[in-house]
């Protein structure tokens, strides 16, 4: 497998917080950086290899992490422009000479009690051909704010949806997405980089439901915390300190 986190965006919500002195997936929460979550996960994983897309904010991220993470080699893919999660995949994909499974995170999210083992068997057993990680959450405004899964009596995927009005279930969508390399390659030859679509993660899972391709709601932590804004760092923080 191999591993493909996003940290190219620019933390605008966070950055205001920090007078535009913000580098997000170097922010600090319990004495680690963000993006260190990110990589820890795919050291938890058996993945040696990952490929980190960045931006604007590039040469911090570099600097600070370097080629090698704990064993773990990193390659740099840098994205020119902010046009949306997809396309930061894409840009990976591009990169990468190699046709294995992808475990695909960003850089923004903290899991407490990843699922390591429950993760690897389901990967290992073949029968899905993708799997959107998701956590329980009893606050359906939570989940308003990042993305909804609907799914079938056996956690089957019908529909996602970002930013959802209305919320069915108590499953928060999170960017711990894996897919299988024929999905990836469905994306790249699907991919309209004039028109920017698919956009959004959303878009993908959909799109790919829509060619009859099996996606599993899989469980994937105890909780999630996705850093988008200064009271979702304040909230990260002082969870920690209350353990």
């Amino acid at each position: 497998m191999i591993g493909i986190i996003l940290a190219g965006g620019d933390g605008r919500r966070l950055k205001d917080s920090f007078n535009n002195d913000c580098c997000k997936p170097l922010v600090t929460v319990n004495n680690k950086k963000l993006i260190e979550y990110a990589l820890e996960n795919l050291i938890e994983l058996d993945i040696n290899m990952a490929y980190i897309v960045v931006g604007k904010k590039s040469d911090m991220i570099i600097k600070t992490i370097g080629n090698e993470y704990k064993n773990l080699k990193i390659r740099y893919v840098y994205q020119p422009e902010q046009k949306g999660l997809i396309n930061a995949v894409v840009q990976a994909l591009n990169d990468m000479t190699c046709d294995e499974t992808v475990v695909l995170q960003l850089s923004d999210e903290i899991f407490i009690d990843l699922k390591t083992e429950t993760i690897k068997r389901n990967i290992e057993s073949g029968d899905y051909d993708f799997y959107c990680g998701v956590t329980i959450e009893e606050d359906p405004q939570k989940i308003k704010s990042n993305f909804s899964v609907e799914i079938d009596d056996s956690l089957n995927i019908k529909k996602c949806t970002e930013k959802p009005l209305v919320v069915t279930n108590d499953l928060k969508g999170t960017g711990f997405c894996v897919f299988n390399n024929t999905m990836l390659q469905m994306l790249k030859s699907h991919y309209n980089d004039e028109n920017n679509t698919p956009y959004d993660l959303c878009d993908y899972i959909n799109w790919l439901i829509k060619e009859n391709k099996k996606g599993l709601a899989l469980p994937v932590a105890k909780r999630e915390f996705n850093i988008n804004t200064l009271e979702n760092l304040i909230e990260a923080q002082n969870y920690f300190m209350a353990i």
